[in-house]
């Protein structure tokens, strides 16, 4: 008999190893402002030691984005005005928006959500990734003047789904930046930055997790 859970959980792993964003070493808007030392780990190409455990939620979210740029293209079916899931490259900072709307010159990243979750929209890393989003559209040539966080509960309904929406502020973009430099310069100095998640959390949620701080995070306790 076919165990449909295995069948399952081999398939949707082996599409996300494929795909570009899974081979990529290179840290993107959306890691920057997180936890610095899973960066840390990330830019060294560290073995994971924890592996599997961020896996389904960001697959399924990898799915519903898909989702959603099909279903933007029906209101902009020439793609005169929406550019989708374009991706933007400047001096190595690479990144995948997901929605620019030209006319009015603003930028738009759908996250995937729990209602619980809600309370917490939009974080200051979510605020620092639309940044570089907007920051990569205007280094190539794009005028940007506004940028958007949409958050989609994925256990809500329509009237729950919410919209965060700002100037777009280079200042911004160009504090993310420099975490990101402070990083990289710890990791050229094998010099791991504190942790900085709780340890339950951590053997949860990341993959870089160790309960006894050998090769991997032991997290923090209460």
């Amino acid at each position: 008999m076919t165990d449909l859970n295995e069948l399952l959980s081999k398939s949707l792993s082996a599409y996300d190893k494929n795909r570009d964003r899974s081979k990529q070493v290179e840290i993107g808007p959306s890691s920057i402002g997180g936890c610095r030392r899973k960066v840390y780990y990330q830019l060294q190409d560290a073995p994971k030691t924890n592996p599997d455990t961020e896996a389904l939620a960001a697959i399924l979210g990898t799915f519903i984005h898909s989702g959603i740029a099909e279903a933007i293209k029906r209101e902009d079916p020439f793609g005169d005005n929406f550019l989708i899931e374009q991706a933007y490259e400047y001096e190595g900072l690479k990144g995948h928006c997901d929605l620019f709307i030209k006319d009015i010159g603003l930028v738009v990243d759908w996250k995937t959500t729990k209602k619980k979750s809600l309370r917490y929209f939009p974080s200051e890393q979510q605020r620092w990734q639309v940044q570089l989003y907007g920051y990569l559209l205007t280094k190539n040539g794009h005028k940007v003047n506004e940028v958007s966080l949409v958050a989609v509960p994925r256990d809500g309904d329509m009237s729950e789904i919410r919209a965060h929406r700002e100037p777009y502020d280079e200042d911004m973009a160009l504090a993310a930046i420099k975490w990101l430099e402070e990083v990289k310069e710890m990791a050229a100095a094998n010099t791991p930055p504190p942790a900085e998640k709780w340890a339950g959390f951590c053997a949860a949620y990341c993959s870089y997790y160790d309960a006894s701080g050998v090769n991997g995070c032991p997290g923090t306790t209460k």
